[in-house]
């Protein structure tokens, strides 16, 4: 067999440069235990619990936050970017407590930021942080020194629902802060506050019908109409305030129906500490409601720096430390995420130094093997050395063999256990080999989504008068040359071909092309929830037969 690539990504959607083939799925277990599934770049960095429930791994990547990331059933997909939040605590009733726990390491002074629709309380160890918690982001008042400590976050919901949060170590709290949801008196309300122009465009997201305006001056009104009134979501509108903004001092009011449904504003001001309400004449502090609407960072306009610094590769701030060609503000004017987020390690405490173990399946035809890992690593083919070392490891390999077995053996770092151990996907490189008939996975090819072309030379000892060639049961579309000739295509069952014009005395060469579909790929390298088992299995599966007359 050999592979026939169909993925163009010329734009780089897929994440497909370089090789052919990725491994993100593999199997991992420490010392003694069963074999796990695991998945590349995803392990625990630390523990967390609600009142009552017991201790549980806080599982997720640093670059691509939690697998199959139960949010992006609501929104469809990721909409571009990493999720911020990344510790998901499930339904979590008001009043009740959820805790994190875990052994942080800063490599310079920050202040700590944990963001959640809840109130807040951390301690270092064993000692209480004061931190700023009015809204949904809590900054710690005073920097962290560098080196590791013990962390232990407590969080208590002011409502019913869904809790997740975010732990992050900032170097400019100014430049990590948030827009914040407000809200007002019961009734009619305007929200206000005074401001100095960050730019000329000003957005607005509300719960309920509302009016803008801008130094006096009426910009628009939004909301109030809503089809789908089951499906409770904010409206969101932008404004160019170029034509209204003046030196100096500026004002903005959004006027709502009922202030006790809450704003959003972001942008030239955000809303947050410092607005009023004024209902009935009378004038009060605007209230942070802490509550958000699914992804926090949805709503933001520009986005903020990611609390997790290796989400660069989705979002484009790829400001590298020690990289002095790259840029050290985002497109949106920001500062860039490694310039403000510190690459801070959270991790299970007692779990570097330990050894771990992965295996995987190397298919059919390899000729090179690349795997990006973090630890003291010893890489086994089918249980003989071929490799070890600190760091990635990359081997030459037998195209002509397979499927095979590796296995690595792993002295495991801080903050990268289980597939976390995996900075990214394997590499593999490959090219024809031996393969059996049945499900391209157990060859070694579970997230392979392209063609496959199988080859077999047939002798006969004088050419048939007619030929048929029945492939059995196949899950794919499938292609019959024989010598070369073209006898057809196949979508569906029954997949038999007229080859007897293609037959020759002799040695005759049949190939079958088979083609699966995107799902292997997509739901081993995607948050998509929709991918289902019957779904990624693909391949010649027979009995094959040629029958002569």
């Amino acid at each position: 067999m050999e592979l026939v690539p169909t993925l163009d990504d010329t734009w780089g959607d897929l994440g497909h440069s370089g090789p052919i083939l990725h491994r993100w799925e593999v199997e991992h277990r420490v010392d003694g235990l069963q074999w796990r599934p695991a998945y590349a770049t995803f392990g625990s960095h630390g523990s967390l619990r609600t009142d009552g429930e017991e201790w549980r791994p806080a599982m997720y990547s640093t670059s691509r936050g939690i697998r199959k990331d139960p949010i992006h059933r609501l929104d469809l997909g990721p909409k571009g970017h990493v999720p911020e939040e990344f510790l998901d605590f499930g339904q979590v009733a008001m009043g009740r407590s959820a805790r994190f726990r875990a052994e942080l390491t800063v490599p310079e002074h920050g202040f700590l930021a944990v963001g959640a629709a809840a109130a807040k309380a951390v301690r270092i160890d064993g000692h209480d942080v004061d931190l700023d918690d009015r809204g949904y982001l809590a900054l710690a008042r005073r920097p962290l020194s560098p080196g590791s400590h013990q962390l232990e976050v407590r969080l208590v919901p002011e409502d019913d629902g869904w809790l997740r949060a975010h732990v992050a170590v900032v170097t400019d709290p100014e430049h990590y802060v948030r827009p914040e949801w407000i809200t007002g008196p019961a009734g009619p309300t305007e929200l206000t506050a005074a401001f100095i122009p960050k730019g000329p465009v000003l957005q607005v997201a509300s719960m309920t019908a509302c009016q803008v305006l801008v130094n006096g001056v009426e910009m628009g009104r939004q909301g109030g109409f809503d089809p789908y009134a089951d499906h409770r979501k904010p409206r969101v509108r932008r404004y160019d305030l170029a034509g209204v903004l003046r030196p100096g001092a500026n004002e903005v009011t959004v006027r709502v129906g009922d202030g006790v449904e809450p704003v959003l504003v972001d942008g030239c001001v955000t809303s947050g500490p410092g607005w009023w309400a004024v209902h009935d004449g009378e004038r009060v502090a605007a209230e942070i409601h802490r509550t958000q609407y699914r992804d926090p960072a949805a709503l933001h306009l520009p986005r903020r720096p990611h609390p997790l610094p290796d989400t660069s590769w989705l979002s484009g701030d790829r400001n590298e430390p020690g990289d002095p060609t790259s840029p050290t503000t985002s497109s949106a004017g920001l500062p860039a995420v490694s310039s403000v987020v510190l690459p801070t390690v959270l991790a299970e405490p007692g779990t570097a130094g330990r050894v771990e173990w992965l295996r995987f399946q190397v298919p059919p035809g390899a000729t090179a093997l690349r795997v990006p890992l973090r630890g003291a690593a010893e890489l086994l083919i089918d249980g003989q050395p071929v490799a070890e070392g600190v760091g990635p490891l990359a081997v030459s390999l037998d195209g002509r063999a397979g499927p095979r077995e590796a296995m690595l053996r792993v002295v495991t770092e801080a903050g990268h256990t289980g597939g976390a151990i995996l900075t990214g996907p394997i590499e593999i490189e490959t090219g024809p080999g031996p393969i059996e008939l049945g499900d391209w996975e157990r060859s070694g090819l579970p997230e392979y989504s392209g063609g496959v072309r199988y080859r077999r030379t047939v002798h006969l000892d004088e050419r048939p008068d007619t030929g048929l060639l029945d492939l059995g049961r196949v899950r794919g579309t499938a292609e019959v040359r024989v010598n070369g000739r073209l006898c057809g295509v196949r979508v569906c069952s029954p997949y038999r071909f007229d080859v007897g014009a293609a037959l020759r005395e002799g040695e005759n060469t049949v190939e079958v092309e088979v083609y699966g579909t995107l799902a292997p790929h997509l739901d081993a390298v995607s948050p998509t929830h929709f991918v289902f088992p019957g779904q990624r299995v693909s391949g010649l599966h027979g009995p094959v037969r040629l029958l002569l007359g």
